[in-house]
């Protein structure tokens, strides 16, 4: 019994020993050799690097890389490294992993069908393919309620990229009285000016035809055409006879 008890102690008393020896292996030698413990090493600096090149430089310097994000981005080329984590210049170990995230370059789409929505679902579709808008205006419209997009700058599918920019006519409802195109054909120049302006519109390009059958300074062509109600002021471009070739 004497004898088994004093196996026991002596196992005991071994196993503690091997115990105590085997962690202060493991804490200071093999541990620190597994974490490379103050080995750190400069990470060095890959943006705006394609990404084959990128992720060689990093493997060369002794590191991993994965790609975590990709961002539409005009200004760099497509697969180029934008950012990375950790950034450059960091102290980290060898074998650590890089993230990076890199450019999906310029994405084009169609543009979507805007007229008919209110202007807040308009901006938020507007806003989920990035596209900027640059000012809204407020105009009367018969066919659209008030706050609905009833006109937009840029036609429905047509194709464009991210970043483009449209403005928007907004509804501001049916207007108290709609505004005819006056008949201009045969007024000298100066008279259809006055015409146009008394009618509450605006002038736009004059083009000067040559015709010397015709006085000089009549009008013998208008777009829009003379007889339409608009639901606001427009602007009427008017053919001019003249002597000369000339345009305003």
């Amino acid at each position: 019994m004497r004898v088994r008890t004093k196996n026991l102690l002596r196992f005991i008393a071994a196993f503690a020993i091997f115990t105590i020896v085997f962690s202060v292996l493991m804490d200071k030698l093999i541990l620190p050799l597994y974490v490379r413990h103050g080995q750190e090493y400069e990470l060095v600096d890959v943006r705006h690097k394609p990404l084959p090149e990128a992720r060689s430089i990093l493997e060369t310097n002794g590191f991993e890389s994965m790609v975590s994000d990709t961002l539409e981005n005009s200004d760099f080329p497509p697969q180029t490294v934008i950012d990375q984590q950790p950034p450059a210049g960091y102290m980290v170990k060898k074998g650590r992993i890089v993230k990076l995230i890199i450019s999906g370059g310029e994405r084009y789409f169609p543009m979507p069908k805007l007229v008919g929505k209110v202007l807040k679902a308009a901006d938020l579709e507007l806003e989920r393919w990035g596209v900027t808008v640059d000012s809204v205006v407020s105009q009367f419209s018969s066919d659209k309620p008030v706050g609905v997009v009833s006109a937009q700058s840029i036609s429905p599918g047509l194709m464009v990229s991210t970043n483009s920019h449209i403005w928007l006519c907004v509804s501001k409802g049916v207007p108290d009285k709609q505004l005819e195109i006056p008949d201009l054909f045969g007024l000298n120049l100066d008279e259809a000016k006055k015409v146009i302006r008394k009618a509450g519109h605006q002038i736009g390009k004059i083009r000067y035809i040559q015709n010397p059958d015709l006085t000089p300074y009549t009008v013998i062509g208008q777009k829009p055409e003379a007889g339409k109600l608009m639901d606001n002021p427009v602007t009427i471009n008017l053919d001019v006879s003249t002597i000369s070739q000339q345009e305003e």
